[in-house]
């Protein structure tokens, strides 16, 4: 709602905050949001150890994208 203005004004901050209410809840889209917040800096500073953590928290959880891209850093990382 917030992050893409539907019915209120786009407030990426907003938006993120009832993200993080959800993925603490376990949500698995909220979970992945909150990875690519970080990654992308949408509202926060960006921070890659974070996105790391958030999208490993969705991955665990059962996101499929997540799990794809977590997967792949994973084998960046070890080549």
């Amino acid at each position: 709602m917030y992050v893409n203005g539907e019915g209120v004004e786009q407030n990426y901050s907003k938006a993120f905050e009832w993200w993080e209410k959800a993925a603490e809840r376990g949500n698995l889209e909220d979970l992945y949001n909150l990875a690519a917040t970080y990654a992308n800096k949408q509202s926060v500073e960006q921070d890659y150890i974070k996105t790391f953590e958030w999208l490993m928290k969705a991955a665990e959880s059962g996101n499929a994208e997540a799990r794809k891209i977590f997967e792949s850093l994973l084998q960046k990382t070890c080549e």
